[in-house]
């Protein structure tokens, strides 16, 4: 996978966290993570299933209205890609930056993402 493809991939995965049309979420998310992918963030435990990956989406737009996630940059190997996300507030602010790795199967789909809420320069 190139950074160019990582990053196109991604560009359809933030579109359903950045939709509020429930339908387009389902749709955006049944087309590109896989029935049993692997996820993994700061606040849950490696789980399997579209489903939690949508429900967090969900829970995005409830703390963020009106907010969205861009994309801050890709690194990629293999069917491997770290990308960082940015979450722009309603007001155009930037809120925060975080990590996911991505993992995608052979026939496209995302099939393992691990989430990283963003760094800390010095962690004491």
């Amino acid at each position: 996978m190139t950074n160019q493809e990582a990053w196109r991939l991604y560009e359809k995965y933030l579109t359903a966290w950045n939709t509020t049309s429930i339908e387009e979420r389902l749709k955006s998310a049944n087309e590109i993570l896989s029935e049993n992918i692997e996820y993994q963030t700061a606040r849950h435990d490696l789980s399997t299933g579209r489903s939690l990956v949508i429900e967090d989406m969900a829970t995005f737009h409830e703390r963020f209205p009106g907010g969205h996630f861009e994309i801050g940059d890709v690194s990629s190997h293999h069917n491997v890609a770290l990308l960082t996300w940015v979450i722009i507030q309603a007001d155009g602010k930037e809120f925060a930056r975080g990590g996911d790795q991505i993992t995608v199967g052979r026939n496209g789909q995302i099939i393992k993402i691990i989430t990283f809420a963003p760094s800390v320069r010095d962690p004491n």
